[in-house]
């Protein structure tokens, strides 16, 4: 987790090129007056976790991580 807030709680990072694709287009929806499909994030919010995930390599995808859990 990173220190920076949304909406008052600390927010969970673009993680793959997929998401940022997302949040990019929910940008632009929002920069052309259009009604978004993330109505519960502001345009400033958009922005910051774009330009946080600006420069890093990431994934296509990710996908979530198996709970190892003991053999009997």
């Amino acid at each position: 987790m990173t220190g920076k807030l949304c909406h008052g709680k600390r927010h969970t990072p673009i993680v793959s090129k997929a998401q940022r694709g997302l949040f990019g287009a929910e940008l632009a929806r929002r920069r052309k007056g259009e009604k978004g499909r993330m109505p519960s994030i502001t345009q400033a919010e958009l922005e910051s976790h774009l330009h946080e995930a600006g420069g890093k390599k990431l994934p296509k995808r990710t996908t979530k991580k198996k709970a190892r859990g003991r053999k009997k």
